[in-house]
């Protein structure tokens, strides 16, 4: 419900400024408005919903979007809202909407039953891209029947069910582990942990690639109707909603296409047909065709970004999902932020045609470039916390602040067993340092060859406790394989130095 009360705003909000003024770039700024917030403010929000109770800055952010709605409706409604003053509304919803998504996606999978996590963010994944799509389609039927202000009344009585669902919700679980992390260290370490994640990275780019070049079509489809095709609010609704009709279609139908196609597969025709129907949109003028093009358009768009969504939330643990998860929203309305700027000044030069035709070979391209890069959906047991972890135990206490932390740990790799020792050990760095480990090295003795030790370092004991308290199941099962090869029975196999 919120994020369907953000998007029939969004589209009141690029409705309405093609009646206060022409300028693509103005019709465009409405985008960037509602995008650009997210960009901003993304990881940040995505540390405040995994380090304090998500419920209650629901309830806060819920609030202050219901009050920036009330103060848009009443210029609005008696006919002295400006341009400008249009814009500033749109980006303070755009700002609470921020600080909430993190939260929402967190909520939903923090209260699945054990063995139900993937299908809740399967659930978290497809409702926000729903909602994208569909509360536009809702807003243009809207427009046309009422007017753009009173859908703007309509989203804040949304905003209003919101808060009276939140107030039935219960509160977080305390959780009795270590103490929270400080703000910017979070925000270092769910920065770190992409950066050490292959999988995430190649996704983000693909994200970065087609939320950029998808961008042209949402940013610039009020001046196709009103422009190209000489429609008013009804015609405009009518395209919002084949591609709404095309989104839920999708939604219903992506769970069968996972079983049968391989993900990038997927990926790469919807970006193309994406892509197609972006340039079409500037050539064709008969509605009908339109019409039936952007059902398959809609199809497009939800297919590829609920794929690279799901892929993202399953390739994360759970200590860090929101964190990850920002991060993704914030790539994604960047790109739609920045794009909407750079469309938007493209139109106002080269015209509609020439910009949507630019748009639709650039999406195309860019699914082409990145169909080599695999997709696969992670299972639970890569992003579940292993509830055991590694014991530490030292004879004396050490306080949790103290560091920075060495640690080596002896192995004893036989010649005919060095190449899957070698090969554990590979994965068992990208662990270590997604994790909060730096400077990590895998050394062998000149003097037995057969013996290796693995040193990294770590900030503070406190992070180093962390790092076992950050253990997925999937870590552990390569933890304990690598078990095997611990040193000879009578020396220590771990070893923890600390500077004076």
């Amino acid at each position: 419900m919120a994020n369907l009360a953000v998007w029939m705003q969004n589209i009141g909000a690029a409705w309405m400024m093609t009646e206060l003024v022409g300028s693509p770039l103005m019709v465009a700024l409405v985008q960037t408005a509602m995008a650009l917030p997210a960009f901003l403010l993304g990881l940040p929000s995505g540390v405040i919903a995994d380090l304090m109770d998500k419920r209650r800055l629901l309830l806060v952010t819920q609030w202050l979007a219901l009050f920036a709605m009330i103060l848009l409706c009443v210029p609005a409604l008696t006919g002295r809202l400006g341009p400008w003053s249009l814009l500033l509304y749109t980006f303070a919803l755009g700002t609470t909407s921020a600080l909430s998504m993190s939260a929402w996606l967190a909520c939903t999978i923090d209260r699945a039953p054990e063995g139900q996590v993937a299908a809740a963010i399967a659930l978290g994944t497809v409702s926000p891209n729903i909602a994208r799509v569909v509360g536009p389609a809702l807003a243009g039927a809207l427009i046309a029947k009422a007017g753009a202000p009173i859908l703007f009344v309509v989203v804040c009585g949304g905003f209003a069910v919101v808060l009276a669902l939140l107030g039935r919700l219960h509160a977080d679980p305390r959780s009795d582990g270590l103490p929270t992390e400080r703000f910017l260290p979070a925000i270092l370490s769910g920065l770190r942990y992409v950066r050490h994640s292959c999988a995430l990275r190649r996704t983000l780019a693909k994200v970065t690639v087609f939320s950029t070049a998808g961008s042209a079509l949402w940013a610039l489809l009020p001046l196709i109707a009103r422009e190209h095709l000489q429609l008013g609010a009804d015609g405009y609704g009518v395209l919002l909603g084949c591609l709404g009709a095309g989104a839920v279609i999708s939604a219903l139908s992506l769970p069968g296409l996972y079983k049968r196609h391989p993900l990038q597969r997927l990926v790469l025709r919807g970006g193309l047909i994406f892509g197609l129907i972006t340039l079409l949109s500037g050539v064709l003028s008969s509605l009908p065709v339109l019409c039936l093009l952007y059902v398959f358009g809609g199809m497009a768009w939800m297919a590829v970004n609920t794929t690279l969504t799901t892929v993202i939330q399953t390739s994360s643990a759970m200590w860090v999902k929101a964190r990850v998860g920002s991060i993704y929203l914030m790539v994604i309305m960047g790109g739609m932020a920045l794009g909407g700027v750079f469309w938007g000044l493209l139109a106002a030069r080269l015209g509609l045609v020439g910009t949507l035709t630019l748009a639709g070979l650039l999406i195309a391209t860019g699914s082409m470039l990145s169909f080599r890069h695999p997709l696969e959906l992670g299972q639970e047991r890569e992003f579940s916390p292993h509830p055991g972890g590694l014991p530490t135990l030292l004879p004396t206490a050490v306080d949790s602040n103290c560091g920075p932390v060495c640690v080596e740990i002896s192995y004893i790799a036989l010649p005919e067993l060095r190449e899957d020792f070698l090969e554990l050990t590979q994965a068992i760095e990208s662990v270590r340092r997604r994790n909060g480990a730096s400077d990590w090295r895998l050394l062998r003795d000149l003097a037995c060859p057969e013996r290796y030790t693995e040193r990294f370092v770590v900030a503070s004991w406190m992070d180093y406790l962390r790092q076992h308290d950050r253990s997925t199941h999937a870590d552990a099962i390569r933890e304990s394989r690598l078990a095997a090869f611990h040193s000879a029975p009578g020396m220590l196999p771990r070893c923890y130095l600390i500077e004076r």
